[in-house]
């Protein structure tokens, strides 16, 4: 299953899942028939604390189940929330533990979909590639061997046709646009058709690099002005 930034955060709680997409730090909140997921947990009695236990085994069986219903239709990698008992449970009954790319630990319940995003995309980001800190002295390296491309025009050209290449990009980059669809070549918003759907050019060619096996660094606002935000060093 391929790295991406694309993905799905699971949040979890002892009466209720929520499933979230995500893409970089933008989650969606998945509302249907199986998501958001309740389940009456009765504790009302001693007799009824003795299952306690076996109801929430249940919960979360079902709870992968459903996610599963997903999952078959687009696999994307997985982040679990929740607090450390109901992770262990979760982790320990789930069919998709290969998927799993990370946990956050505590309860997201009340959290904002816009605070949680910023909360699990540092977990995606770190999987995908995490800190590098010698990313300068590669760069510096592989400019003097002419193995370097920079800017995003430049970049977009190459993403998708250098097998194993390193991208290096700003954590808070972003450029709208769109795809050519019949060069696949980019174009920039103020370019665009207006009837066009606009995508994130960064988040494309970032797909592109690790579609086509190579690696992508993520380095913080300000790291690469020289090289317009964004460079790529070619394989080979």
């Amino acid at each position: 299953m391929q790295l991406s930034i694309h993905y799905y955060v699971l949040s979890l709680s002892e009466r209720k899942s929520r499933l979230y997409e995500g893409f970089r730090e933008k989650l969606i909140d998945i509302q249907d028939t199986k998501f958001p997921f309740e389940y009456a947990v009765d504790s009302s009695s001693p007799a009824k604390l003795v299952t306690r236990g076996a109801q929430l085994r249940d919960f979360f069986i079902q709870t992968d189940q459903y996610f599963g219903h997903y999952f078959g239709q687009d696999p994307l990698r997985l982040v679990v929330a929740g607090e450390k008992a109901n992770l262990d449970v979760y982790y320990e009954l789930t069919n998709h533990r290969d998927a799993m790319i990370g946990t956050i630990e505590g309860d997201y319940t009340l959290t904002s979909i816009h605070d949680l995003g910023k909360i699990v995309w540092p977990v995606v980001r770190d999987a995908i590639a995490g800190a590098h800190k010698n990313a300068m002295r590669d760069l510096a390296a592989a400019a003097k061997a002419n193995k370097v491309i920079s800017g995003i025009v430049a970049v977009g050209q190459c993403a998708n046709k250098n097998t194993g290449a390193t991208l290096y990009v700003e954590d808070d980059y972003h450029e709208k646009g769109s795809i050519n669809k019949t060069d696949h070549s980019l174009i920039f918003s103020k370019y665009a058709n207006l009837w066009e759907v606009l995508d994130d050019i960064v988040d494309i060619i970032i797909e592109n690099v690790l579609l086509t096996g190579g690696n992508v660094v993520f380095l913080k606002s300000g790291s690469l002005i020289k090289l317009k935000r964004i460079a790529l060093i070619l394989h080979g």
